[in-house]
């Protein structure tokens, strides 16, 4: 009887092995041969799956935000703080900082390589959408954030955590995990206060130009 073979896990454990190979070579340097070495299979069976180099380093990419998601996802079912949340994804565990490393491999080639900016831009908004789907569902003062104050939020924790990415894996001794979470918190209580002041602000705002003007939203009205 014939094995059977589950294509799908085959492909993630190489997707894996990808990500091991960057972090240990280097885009430029890794190869499939590394890569199948790092898997435990033969070029040829790399070869059955992915046709090139680059085609199994997009999937490895495209698998790590996948896995970032489903842990993301989880964990708003398990109503977790934000900041418990968030402290999940930043390099503390050996694979997590292979993952991280491999993506801090590819930005610096991808800068020179304008076909991987382009590829990752679909990653990035998919990044984006998750981590506002995060900041909605575990702050609560949001549901009343107008769009440009949630966008910028957002953005700003994306800043901050790809700035922690970085001086975690290249300067771990002055950024252990715990001053990582412990920064990563302060700077999430501050920003989502700052928010707020400026949520309150526009909501002020509006009333007054309300109460200003009653005829004339009276005469809209009509």
């Amino acid at each position: 009887m014939p094995k059977i073979v589950d294509h799908a896990a085959r492909r993630h454990e190489i997707a894996l092995a990808a990500c091991r190979s960057i972090s240990l070579r280097g885009l430029d340097n890794v190869t499939l041969a590394h890569i199948a070495q790092e898997a435990g299979y033969t070029t040829g069976m790399i070869a059955h799956y992915y046709e090139t180099k680059w085609d199994v380093i997009l999937a490895a990419l495209r698998l790590m935000h996948d896995r970032l998601g489903e842990k993301l996802s989880g964990g708003i079912q398990a109503e977790r703080s934000l900041a418990e949340l968030l402290s999940d994804l930043l390099p503390s565990s050996p694979e997590l900082k292979s993952e991280s490393r491999a993506w801090l491999a590819f930005w610096a080639v991808a800068v020179s390589r304008p076909q991987l900016v382009r590829w990752s831009s679909s990653i990035h908004t998919d990044w984006r959408a998750l981590i506002k789907r995060c900041v909605r569902a575990m702050t609560p003062a949001a549901a009343y954030w107008k769009d440009p104050l949630l966008e910028d939020v957002v953005s700003s924790i994306i800043l901050f955590m790809d700035g922690l990415y970085v001086k975690a894996l290249t300067r771990p001794s002055a950024y252990p995990t715990k001053d990582q979470v412990r920064l990563l918190r302060q700077h999430l209580e501050a920003l989502i206060e700052w928010a707020e002041r400026s949520a309150q602000r526009s909501r002020r705002a509006l009333g007054s130009a309300g109460t200003a003007m009653p005829a004339i939203k009276r005469s809209a009205d009509l």
